[in-house]
This record gives C-alpha cells, sequence and structure tokens, in this order.
C-alpha cells in the first residue's frame, strides 16, 4: 500500500506539474479545467468568505456562485505557503490527497460495509485499487476518430457523453472525487451508527455524517444531488422495512446537513435580477432538466433534423452507450443482477447498494444540468454507481467470478461465472484507455508544436505555445514584484476557457474572461454585454482606433492597473496603433504589458 500511495503521488506529481524545455513551457491539458478554480482559490485567498468571481468586475466585485467548498483548503495552504505555494501549485497537492482519500475509502467500505467485512481485506483492497486503472471502452471508438482525423484527441473522454475513467476524475476534477469522499464517508458514519449501542456515539456519528454531507453537496453540487437522491431511496426503503435506526440517523444527518448548507445555497442560487441589482446580479433559471442520456452516433446523424428521433435513438442504444462507457464494470453489473434475480437482496447493505446506484443511474441517464453547455449533473452523477460496482467488481474477482482462478466455496455458484475472454478484453481495453489518457494528458500541448494534431484556441493555433507560455508566466511573476497584490491586471477577454495563463498564474481579480465575464459564475450578463465588453474589446482589436486618452479613462472606470497584450491579439499586428506608442511596464516578442490608470503609470 506505501508503494502503490508513493507510486501515485510521484506519478501525479509528473501528470499536473509544468513541464519546462528551456524556454518552452507546457501545462496538462487538464489544465483546462484546473485554471478556472486555480483562479478560484487565489480569490478566496484574497477575499476570504464568500469568495468573488474573479472573472467579473462592476466597478465592486460579485459574489461567486460555485461549490467552493473543496477549494477552502487550498487557499489555506496558499496562504500559509505565500509566494511559494501558489494557488495552482495547492491545488495539484490537493488532487493529489483526493487521490489518497480514494484508496482509504474504498478500504472502509470493503471493511465496514461489504458482506465479507475483513476476510482477506488486503487483497480486497489491492485488487479494487488497481481496477481504478480500469476504464470503458473509450480507446476503441477514440482509436477510429485518431485514424479518421490523422490525430489524437486530447482527452480520452470528449468522444461522447462520459463516464470518466478514475484517472480523468482525479485529474480533471478532484473536487468532484473529494466530494464522493465526504459522502460515502458520511454514509459510511450512519451505517456504523445505526449499530451503536452508546448514545453518546451514536449522536457523534449522525453529527459527523451531517457534516460529510454538507461538505459533500460544497464541493460538488451535482454529486450531492446524485447521493441525496439515492440516500432518499435509501430511506424509503428502511422506513418500510421497519429499520428504524438507520431511518432516524439518515435523518437526522440529513437534517443538519441541510441546516448548515442553507447560507450557502442561498448564495449559490441564481436570485432574480432586480433594478437595484442589475449590475450584480444573474437573471434566475431552473438549472435541472429532463433529457435522455446522448450517443454521439444518433447525435451526429439525426440531432440536427429531428431531435425527437435522437432521443428515441438514444434511449434505444443506452445499452451499447453504457457498455462503451463502462466496460468491465458492465459486465461486473450484469453479473450482479444475475446474482441478484436468482437469489434476491440478502441484507441491507445490498439494498443500500442497490437504492444509491439505482438513483445515480435514472440522474445521469435521464437528468442534465442547464446551468452551463456541458452535461455536469450527468457525467459527475455517475460517480456514485461507480464506485458501487468497485466494490462489487473487487470482491467478485477476490471469490473468482470474473473468471480467473477457482471459484472459491460458499461464494458463488458456477452458472454465475463470468467468460474469461470477455473479462480479458475488456480489463486490456480498460487499462489501455487510462494509459492513453495519462500519455495525452502530457503530450498533447507537446505535440501540438511540433506536430499537426488539431489545434484548439485555449491552446495555441499555431505552434508557439511553449515560447508563449513561458513568456506569460515570466511577465506575471514579474508583475507580482513590481505590482501590489490588489493590482487588477487585465488581457483580451477570452471567450469559452478564457486565458489560462491568466488564470494559471495571475492570481489577480480580472475585469472579464470566461466568456460572458464569467458570469455563469456570478454577476449580470447584460452588464457585461453592455457596459464592460464595449469598453474593453476596443482595447485590444484593431477595428476601431483608440487614444490614450479614451484608455485612460477606461481603466479608472473599472480599476485597471495594468493591460496585458499578447502577440495573438489583433492590435499587436498593428504597428501604428497606441500600445507601440506606450511606454510598457515590461515587454518581449511575446507579451507587453502596460499600465494605467494609477498614480505614476504612463496612461
Amino acid at each position: 500500500m506505501l508503494a502503490i500511495a508513493a507510486g501515485w503521488l510521484v506519478v501525479g506529481t509528473l501528470i499536473l506539474v509544468d513541464l519546462q524545455f528551456g524556454d518552452r513551457l507546457y501545462f496538462p491539458v487538464s489544465d483546462y479545467d484546473h485554471s478556472t478554480r486555480a483562479a478560484f482559490t487565489s480569490a478566496l485567498a484574497r477575499y476570504g468568505i464568500p469568495p468573488h468571481n474573479p472573472f467579473f468586475f462592476a466597478g465592486q466585485p460579485a459574489p461567486l456562485r460555485y461549490h467552493y467548498f473543496w477549494l477552502i483548503p487550498s487557499a489555506l495552504v496558499h496562504l500559509l505557503g505565500g509566494p511559494i505555494v501558489s494557488a495552482r501549485v495547492s491545488l495539484i497537492a490537493g488532487a493529489l490527497w483526493c487521490g489518497l482519500g480514494l484508496f482509504g475509502v474504498i478500504a472502509l467500505y470493503l471493511r465496514f460495509f461489504q458482506a465479507k467485512g475483513g476476510d482477506q481485506i488486503e487483497r480486497r483492497t489491492l485488487i479494487a485499487i488497481s481496477l481504478l486503472m480500469v476504464t470503458g471502452l473509450d480507446i476503441l471508438p477514440i482509436v477510429l476518430i485518431g485514424l479518421f482525423r490523422h490525430a489524437p484527441q486530447p482527452c480520452i473522454e470528449w468522444w461522447n457523453e462520459h463516464i470518466a475513467a478514475w484517472i480523468t476524475t482525479v485529474l480533471w476534477v478532484p473536487h468532484d472525487l473529494a466530494a464522493l469522499i465526504a459522502g460515502f464517508t458520511g454514509f459510511l458514519l450512519i451505517w456504523d451508527t445505526a449499530g451503536q449501542d452508546k448514545r453518546g456515539q451514536r449522536i457523534a456519528g449522525v453529527i459527523g455524517a451531517g457534516l460529510a454531507f454538507a461538505s459533500c453537496t460544497g464541493a460538488s453540487v451535482y454529486l450531492g444531488i446524485a447521493l441525496a437522491a439515492g440516500c432518499t431511496l435509501w430511506l424509503a426503503i428502511s422506513f418500510l422495512k421497519r429499520w428504524w435506526r438507520r431511518s432516524l440517523a439518515l435523518s437526522c444527518a440529513g437534517i443538519l446537513a441541510a441546516a448548515l448548507l442553507a447560507p450557502f445555497l442561498v448564495q449559490v442560487m441564481p436570485r432574480v435580477a432586480t433594478a437595484e441589482a442589475a449590475p450584480r446580479s444573474a437573471p434566475a433559471s431552473f438549472p435541472l432538466g429532463l433529457t435522455v442520456r446522448r450517443f454521439t452516433l444518433p447525435d451526429m446523424f439525426f440531432n440536427s433534423a429531428s431531435p425527437a428521433k435522437t432521443l428515441v435513438f438514444n434511449a434505444v442504444l443506452l445499452p451499447l452507450n453504457y457498455f462503451l462507457e463502462f466496460g468491465l464494470f458492465f459486465v461486473v453489473a450484469c453479473l450482479g443482477v444475475r446474482r441478484i434475480w436468482r437469489r434476491g437482496l440478502r441484507d441491507e447493505a445490498e439494498w443500500a447498494a442497490i437504492a444509491l446506484s439505482a438513483a445515480s443511474l435514472l440522474i445521469c441517464t435521464f437528468t442534465k444540468s442547464t446551468v452551463i453547455s456541458n452535461n455536469d449533473l450527468g457525467w459527475i452523477s455517475a460517480l456514485v454507481v461507480q464506485f458501487i460496482l468497485l466494490l462489487v467488481a473487487a470482491d467478485m474477482w477476490s471469490e473468482g467470478v470474473l473468471g480467473f482462478g477457482q471459484i472459491r466455496a460458499g461464494h458463488s455458484a458456477k452458472h454465475l461465472r463470468a467468460a474469461p475472454r470477455l473479462i480479458t478484453v475488456t480489463l486490456v481495453l480498460g487499462l489501455m484507455g487510462s494509459c492513453y489518457e495519462i500519455c495525452l494528458q502530457r503530450t498533447y500541448p507537446i505535440l501540438a508544436d511540433f506536430s499537426s494534431v488539431d489545434k484548439y484556441s485555449w491552446l495555441a493555433l499555431d505552434q508557439q505555445l511553449g515560447r508563449r507560455t513561458f513568456e506569460l508566466r515570466r511577465a506575471y511573476e514579474e508583475m507580482d514584484r513590481m505590482l501590489p497584490a490588489s493590482a487588477v491586471v487585465q488581457a483580451a477577454p477570452v471567450p469559452e476557457a478564457g486565458d489560462i495563463p491568466a488564470e494559471l498564474y495571475s492570481g489577480r481579480q480580472m475585469i472579464a474572461d470566461v466568456g460572458n465575464c464569467g458570469t455563469t459564475f456570478g454577476g449580470s450578463e447584460k452588464f457585461c454585454d453592455d457596459v464592460i465588453l464595449p469598453r474593453l474589446n476596443p482595447l485590444f482589436d484593431d477595428q476601431k482606433r483608440v487614444s490614450v486618452d479614451q484608455v485612460s479613462d477606461t481603466c479608472r472606470e473599472f480599476s485597471i492597473t495594468a493591460l496585458l497584450f499578447k502577440d495573438t491579439d489583433p492590435v499587436w499586428r498593428d504597428k501604428s496603433s497606441w500600445i507601440w506608442k506606450t511606454r510598457p511596464l515590461l515587454s518581449n516578442d511575446f507579451v507587453r504589458v502596460i499600465q494605467c490608470g494609477g498614480p505614476g503609470a504612463p496612461i
């Protein structure tokens, strides 16, 4: 176990840190997501709780609408570490700790939740942790797409509405994994509390579970929704079965979690804009909707022509969709269902596992999140059923049901054994998928500079990603020495993913970024479109000439301390523009920073 933990820390670190080769710097592909959370972590360190949206500023900060609980420890580490530990570095450390936490919660559930208890616990734990490297059959469509496009894809999950590999989850969305760990820790506390005879132990267990459930939802609202649905279904079953101790403990923990979460939920829920609050509020919208889980094949052929037909085909092809996404664990689920069909549910743990899995599967199949274009609810809610299937797979492997070794007496009948060849194929393809994800995490940005792979605007459309990133990081480090921590540094507002180097290395408040000024996370989209962007965009494009006085007025209006220009900005190419007539704070072949809006500023 120590070797596995140490190996994960080494491999995880090598995957998540920047790689530098001379004057070229490459961040991993997962920083497409991590950059946003690095900016949120910096905002927490600057403003405290409740944090402010670092991508929107309308004269005063806007409250952040995001599940930020997991970022709080990272912000504390960032504060304690000072300049040595950046927000981005603290996030990497948090992701590594989440991997260790997953190992721990797996061992706890195999010991205290599964029917086999402490029997062969070391072997079963090692099997379960090893199976974390097995994902679905994504490698098959990814290879076909790569052959068709003559280039690899940067992430193995991007071909379809994904059921994420465990390695993808810990590298891309460790806050969701932290939520899973917290939520299942809370459920295990409830499970243990019901068997305690002393009142003090039962009360302590309920309080601990309530805190864990609240932490789960605060770290990932979507995972909290899935787990709450599973717990509600389990509570209904407990009432019907008259398992009063578990029912009472779960009810009390749920009430406590709701009370603790109330201030946070009020903060993050979209509020109806009023005339007075219009510059700082976003219009209300219901965050959930109904759908049928999207599958790439019917979506490609029917989506634009007939949405209704697409939904029908998505429903019909759900088994194929889930077989490709779950792989080995789809086979495990089929074996589990067949086992239950033959002998029924034998104990409370099996009822609980079915309740949690059913709720998770229903949510990830038939609901979607409407806050952003990505269906985060459909992706993340599947983690619950993935965790249950991981535990079941470890026990089935240990029993010999998955086709390797002899079936242990008293555990399974011969007719419940899986085909060894099918298990071998899904196992090997699942391992290949995880290895692909790890390799492309590191190599795709490098390939973008030295080969003809698909180009993405959030990386670079030319072959200067490494040099540009290196110079941008150096520029932000120079500004840290030259400008106060409260200084606002604004680059060109970038749609969609935003300005990733600014989010990773700046650690400062921005006026606008991440498309629509990041108003998904707080602020008014109307104010962004009508006021902020019309004033900022002309500073960075070459379609409308602006004077130095206009630039100065914009800087003062939005409290901008410095403007950062990149070689990719349209105004950079116009050598007669104002940025080449103004003395820069610092300048190189890729970056030019001009101080403005303050005493002694050139503008």
